[in-house]
């Protein structure tokens, strides 16, 4: 029964390949100019046209320009001439689940079913249907998959890293800190295991998270994001040098890192630093345009200040980029 279940699935894959936009030349012509790649690979197929591996690539390249349709056509046929290999199948799940339309995720999950069927083997595979699973919520079933490994590999490091975030999207910390201390002591390397039980420490206000942070650093020292979480924990302590040093570490590294910018800019404000404090939410906002929250304080900072239109003006703005965002609602009613 399974297998006749999985050979459809495989078959209604194939056969949904007739609904996507074919590669018209147009289409190929004008993807060529945003992607000399995509131009080189069009010339080839011609050539070629059953070479699954360039259709594979070319698939490749329109995900990465977001051609969802481009890449779901071109997967499809490379499957169907050689469903072979398990690369094909993990680029569909990733391009559907991407593409997000009603059942796309559903569509992903049934796609790595299928490889894992084919491949039952392939812990790769295992581990990005385990993923997957993750990703929308089938908790159970994401375990089982990461039961099959372990079976398979009772020491493999990312298996109980997945089964760490599985364990924290439920909630449940003291298992995700069991499962995620067996990842490092089995990959001393895996940066976003001991990012992962630096957060969880963090959250507890335990020290053993800047431990875990530079951790982490020393696999990467180039992890901006374990930075951040160090500097939060500092913040969140009250320990602002060091948390500042932190931060000042983080935009000499990238300039346009706009978090840093506005945890610095949060500290000033504690510190009731006003000028400090809007002048790094106007960095935040310079380096991320988006930043809606640096709209809002750097409002509430010119509020303080007695700018009310200036302050009016931000509130607008998070509001409009926002509208469920509650505090610059409530901000301009209360200027009103």
């Amino acid at each position: 029964m399974l297998r006749t279940v999985l050979i459809f699935l495989t078959s209604a894959f194939l056969l949904a390949a007739g609904g996507c936009k074919s590669d018209s030349k147009d289409q190929q012509n004008a993807g060529a100019e945003v992607d000399p790649e995509l131009g080189r690979l069009n010339a080839l197929l011609v050539q070629d046209p059953n070479n699954d591996s360039l259709l594979y690539r070319r698939a490749e390249v329109y995900y990465n320009l977001d051609g969802f349709d481009e890449a779901l056509h071109d997967l499809n046929a490379a499957i169907k001439i050689d469903s072979l290999h398990p690369q094909y199948y993990h680029l569909l799940a990733d391009v559907y689940l991407d593409y997000a339309r009603p059942n796309d995720s559903k569509r992903a999950i049934d796609v790595l079913l299928t490889a894992a069927y084919k491949f039952p083997g392939r812990i790769p595979t295992l581990l990005k249907l385990s993923e997957f699973q993750l990703i929308v919520r089938q908790h159970d079933d994401a375990l089982a998959t990461l039961d099959k490994i372990l079976q398979k590999d009772p020491q493999n490091a990312e298996a109980f890293f997945m089964a760490g975030r599985v364990a924290l999207d439920t909630g449940d910390t003291t298992r995700a800190i069991a499962a995620l201390q067996k990842s490092v002591q089995y990959d001393a390397d895996n940066s976003d295991a001991w990012r992962f039980l630096g957060r969880i420490f963090s959250n507890r206000n335990n020290p053993v998270a800047i431990q875990y942070f530079d951790n982490a650093l020393r696999v990467d020292s180039n992890d901006l994001e374990s930075r951040e979480y160090k500097g939060a924990f500092y913040k969140r302590r009250g320990e602002f040098d060091r948390a500042f040093e932190v931060y000042r570490d983080i935009v000499v590294r990238n300039p346009d890192y706009s978090n840093a910018y506005f945890d610095m800019g949060m500290i000033y404000l504690e510190m009731d630093s006003l000028q400090k404090a809007y002048d790094h939410f106007d960095l935040a906002i310079k380096t991320d345009p988006l930043f809606v929250m640096a709209y809002y304080y750097r409002g509430h900072t010119s509020e303080l200040e007695g700018n009310i239109d200036a302050a009016k003006a931000d509130y607008q703005q998070a509001s409009g980029m926002a509208p469920n965002y509650a505090e610059p609602r409530a901000a301009l009613e209360r200027l009103k």
